[in-house]
């Protein structure tokens, strides 16, 4: 077996379990009598790790600040954000020299992002991924959308919340995907009536992409509780005498306490919500994620964020699901 079918295949039994690799880093050089926080990111969404030195950073006229500029690799011009400069720290030259970028894809976004060191990756239970609270540590945590810890330590490592960075690093970006949630009641969408009656259920950690999903729903006419882990959706669903209310599910791979992927099998396992139409709504979007989700159950899988490709989703939903919707 090669060895990116050994990584997906591996990737996809960590999922199944409620697991996941993290790839962990630090933005900071360490310093005498100082170190630096660690942060972590899911490998998934991590494409390759390249030695900053090796590459030219063209300048981009107009880019926000937190956008160093563009290099080329292989044929391909990708974005580089600072995220030292995101988080609060600037890097010297030498550290510069010195630093590493991560090429992520965020739903189909290809960027680098700056960092100083790679820790090394370690595999995780989301239930051993929390939510953000407050630290007694020199982080800023407006940026910070869960913690865990490093591998018997007890030292703290800290989840960006990445949607939040891109969203303030290309404000064209982000002015064009709010714009798309306001603009979505300019067209007439006429659903069935039990969609506007019932309630949609999304679970989603991240507060940029709750306040984008709230906007689109609000914008359609459309009720929605927002959760803000899997596991809190799932607590609601168990503690309801029926579930003749609830329209649809939408939920986030990457979160805290419960993932997407334990939404997803414990809502089929459960026989009251086993014909319950669930939508992942993920910036992990690449294919193997695409059909491992959906063989472990969920009806549709969407990327973040896609107005147009929400709404037809829920167009499906009404047609496809006339028997859950009518009880």
């Amino acid at each position: 077996m090669s060895t990116t079918l050994e990584q997906v295949e591996k990737t996809a039994q960590l999922s199944k379990n409620n697991q996941m690799s993290l790839m962990i880093f630090q933005v900071q050089f360490p310093k005498e009598n100082y170190q630096p926080p660690y942060y972590g990111m899911n490998v998934f969404k991590v494409r390759e790790v390249l030695e900053a030195r090796a590459y030219d950073v063209s300048e981009m006229p107009d880019a926000n600040p937190l956008i160093e500029g563009m290099i080329e690799l292989r044929g391909v011009y990708l974005p580089v954000i600072n995220l030292p400069k995101w988080m609060g720290f600037e890097m010297t030259e030498e550290e510069r020299e010195k630093s590493i970028i991560i090429v992520s894809d965020f739903s189909h976004n290809f960027v680098g992002l700056r960092v100083s060191h790679i820790h090394g990756v370690e595999e995780k239970n989301w239930s051993d991924i929390h939510p953000a609270g407050n630290y007694n540590v020199n982080v800023n945590t407006n940026q910070i959308v869960n913690h865990t810890y490093l591998q018997n330590s007890d030292t703290l490592c800290f989840i960006l919340d990445i949607e939040k960075l891109l969203i303030e690093a290309m404000p064209t970006m982000a002015e064009k995907i709010f714009a798309s949630a306001k603009d979505v009641s300019k067209v007439e969408h006429d659903f069935r009536q039990e969609i506007y009656d019932k309630t949609i259920l999304f679970a989603e950690d991240s507060k940029s992409i709750q306040k984008y999903m709230g906007m689109v729903f609000d914008q359609l006419g459309l009720k929605y509780i927002c959760f803000d882990n899997g596991r809190l959706l799932l607590d609601y669903i168990d503690k309801k005498e029926s579930l003749n209310d609830i329209s649809m599910v939408f939920t986030d791979l990457e979160m805290p306490v419960a993932s997407g992927h334990t939404v997803i099998r414990e809502l089929r396992e459960n026989p009251r919500s086993k014909p319950m139409p669930v939508i992942v709504h993920t910036s992990m979007t690449s294919e193997n994620n695409s059909r491992e989700v959906i063989a472990m159950g969920a009806n549709y899988f969407i990327g973040k964020v896609d107005t147009d490709l929400i709404v037809e989703t829920i167009m499906k939903v009404e047609t496809d699901f006339i028997d859950w919707l009518s009880q």
